[in-house]
């Protein structure tokens, strides 16, 4: 009997840390019932002999449990009776969305906007989808790019360590390389004007995200009647920004890799040619991201491919100011030549791969090999897409010169308090000696490290002082000083009412829900007034922006601009208040940091 409660304890443990559904359960269930109905035909002989046998039976039970996982679904548009929208008729073909369960908003899921990239297209830049004649059924968002699914580990590390945005880390969706497609809301009772248009780029490093994720959900902003919302999906990882001589030569010598980048121009392009026909204006086209959206929108103003197809920018604690040189050494970008030298080397680890062999191989084994080199596939100075480093672009005034709201938030670095870092005083002493030189006294009055606390303290605030502060500062004035369009620049300290992640702060992404009228998109928490207040005026901030480039409004504090107030900021922290920028002395101890910067 007691080896039967373990196995059943086991199982149940595993079954928990699984996120296992209620048919993982029952044929758990139906194992041990039968286990137990069975047991004195199988353990006869002798204890040796017995012992086996449990241990066999063990190992089938828990393994039946670490495989009873939530298989990756498709997220469904719309509402539950699947009302359809009428026809629009796009460039390709007719395409027909459906209703939300208010009625109030039509959602178009899962456009193509460009042919798959696979086969022969892998690391191509994105053909337009052909032409057809029967009607798309855009009632369910399409796979999400190729990334990491959810595993036994991943779910069972979410069981245990409680983390914010929980849901949208964990990727539930199936992936695949036939995802290249956009997301479109709209307000079910529309006027005859057109409306602007706010395309949200997700963020996850370049490596994970997508625009299926419900924390992106466009419909709460397109419900007012004040904008149209987008979504899209991008190349990641390998698959989006691998860079090869043979690719370049392949071009004609025009480019070699940013293919997530050109895909969101291509998503870009397919919006200006279609937009009006879903009543948007393709005049007024706002994209913005957080974290890789931010940057990538950043990236976007820095290149002219993205011309006449960008009429403003929002971006949230991401941008492209870093350095460039190779990431491996700590920089935001690589030259070109070090992202051809990755492509070699995942060549070389492929067995000397050709090019035309590594578009015919399994994805399982692509990854596997490229993983070591993860670091490098991101965006980099590819002579094309970039033609140069992109802070230079806005530093020379060759950016695209579009209004601007961007921002950053107070605690951007405490994620890695799921996993604390080494805090030996010692070594933290040492290390600030080792990169800082003779400005070592300075940075540990910046950021002591008396203590084991103190060094924690200490190292997530430079990290967000550093990547995230630093970046939408410089990118704000550097807009404000070479560009004639405004720029707006905030700082959001709210810290979500979010049952044991209060340690968290106003963590990466905490503004996300607010801003786009998401409130409780990914988790629970305990909203109040004040929550509902700032999300009401953030969302409103935002909707203003996307309209006329100026996210000033009736019944709104007032925002200053950076040409008007340098100093200030809009600080969002329960409320919305004007309020000195955040720790000034910090933030310019890292604008004239001659290191390498992420």
């Amino acid at each position: 009997m007691l080896p039967w409660v373990a196995v059943a304890v086991a199982a149940g443990v595993i079954l928990w840390l699984n996120r296992s559904p209620w048919w993982g359960w029952a044929l758990i269930a139906v194992l041990l019932v039968a286990l137990g109905a069975t047991a004195r035909w199988w353990l006869r002989g002798r204890r040796l002999l017995r012992t086996g046998a449990w241990l066999l039976a063990g190992v089938l039970v828990c393994a039946t449990a670490v495989a009873a996982h939530p298989a990756p679904q498709h997220r469904l548009a719309g509402g539950q009776d699947r009302t359809p929208t009428e026809l629009v008729d796009t460039r390709e073909g007719p395409v027909q969305g459906v209703l939300n369960d208010p009625g109030t908003v039509e959602v178009f899921a899962g456009i193509p906007y460009a042919r798959p990239p696979e086969g022969e297209l892998r690391w191509r830049a994105p053909r337009p989808p052909l032409p057809r004649t029967e009607v798309f059924t855009a009632d369910r968002f399409s796979d999400v790019p190729v990334q990491g699914e959810s595993s036994f580990t991943t779910r069972a590390l979410s069981q245990v360590v409680d983390v914010p945005l929980e849901e949208t880390l964990l990727n539930p969706y199936p992936v695949g390389e036939d995802s290249l497609s956009l997301n479109i809301w709209r307000a079910a009772k529309r006027g005859a004007e057109r409306l602007p248009v706010l395309v949200y780029i997700p963020g996850g490093g370049f490596t994970t995200g997508s625009g299926a994720l419900p924390l992106y959900d466009g419909a709460a902003l397109a419900s007012r009647g004040e904008v149209i919302t987008v979504t899209l999906n991008y190349r990641l990882g390998v698959l989006g920004f691998l860079a090869h001589p043979d690719l370049a030569d392949e071009s004609g010598g025009e480019a070699s890799g940013n293919y997530g980048l050109q895909d969101q121009i291509a998503a870009l392009e397919w919006l200006r040619d279609n937009i009006a026909a879903f009543g948007g204006d393709p005049d007024r086209v706002t994209v913005a991201g957080e974290s890789a959206g931010g940057e990538s929108v950043c990236v976007l103003g820095a290149t002219p491919l993205a011309e006449d197809l960008v009429d403003g920018i929002i971006a949230g604690s991401g941008a492209c100011m870093g350095t460039t040189g190779n990431t491996e050494d700590g920089d935001q970008y690589d030259t070109g030549e070090a992202a051809a030298d990755a492509g070699l080397r995942l060549s070389e680890a492929l067995g000397g791969a050709s090019l035309e062999e590594m578009r015919a191989m399994p994805l399982d084994r692509l990854l596997e090999a490229a993983e070591p080199l993860a670091g490098h596939w991101r965006p980099f100075i590819d002579g094309h897409v970039l033609s140069a480093p992109p802070a230079d672009v806005y530093a020379a005034g060759e950016q695209l010169d579009v209004p601007t709201l961007l921002g950053s938030n107070a605690d951007e670095a405490s994620l890695a308090l799921a996993l604390p870092p080494d805090t030996d005083v010692d070594e933290y002493h040492a290390t600030v000696r080792a990169d800082h030189g003779g400005d070592a006294e300075r940075f540990l009055e910046l950021y002591p490290g008396r203590t084991e606390e103190q060094v924690l303290d200490s190292l997530l605030q430079a990290r967000t002082d550093m990547v995230m502060t630093r970046a939408m500062h410089r990118w704000a004035r550097l807009q404000t000083r070479t560009g004639a369009s405004d720029a707006y620049l905030y700082h959001f300290s709210h810290v979500p009412p979010e049952d044991g992640l209060e340690k968290y702060g106003a963590y990466h992404g905490a503004e996300v829900a607010y801003a786009y009228d998401n409130l409780g998109a990914d988790g629970d928490a305990d909203y109040t007034e004040t929550d509902y207040r700032l999300r009401d005026q953030m969302s409103a901030y935002w909707s203003n922006f996307a309209r006329t480039g100026d996210p000033n409004g009736p019944g709104l504090p007032a925002w200053p601009t950076v040409r008007d107030a340098p100093e200030q900021v809009m600080e969002f922290d329960g409320g919305s208040s004007v309020a000195p920028r955040p720790r000034p002395e910090a933030v310019d101890f890292w604008m004239d940091y001659d290191g390498p910067v992420p």
